[in-house]
């Protein structure tokens, strides 16, 4: 009976390892996606070209 209790406990310390592992492969293929979106946004940017003001026109002084 005792192969009983540490089985399950070896089953359960074995998915709290797939587990960890599967968490630490999503954390990095999160990072990377939000750098790769980061670098795009920041090579985006610098390839904008920068907003000019409209020229404000002056009301004519002698209307006709």
């Amino acid at each position: 009976m005792a192969a009983i209790p540490f089985d399950a406990a070896h089953q359960k310390e074995q998915a709290r390892k797939q587990l960890e592992t599967a968490l630490a492969a999503y954390r990095e293929m999160l990072d990377t996606f939000v750098s790769n979106r980061m670098r795009q946004t920041v090579a985006d940017a610098e390839h904008a070209h920068p907003r000019q003001a409209p020229v404000a026109t002056s009301p004519a002084k002698n209307p006709q």
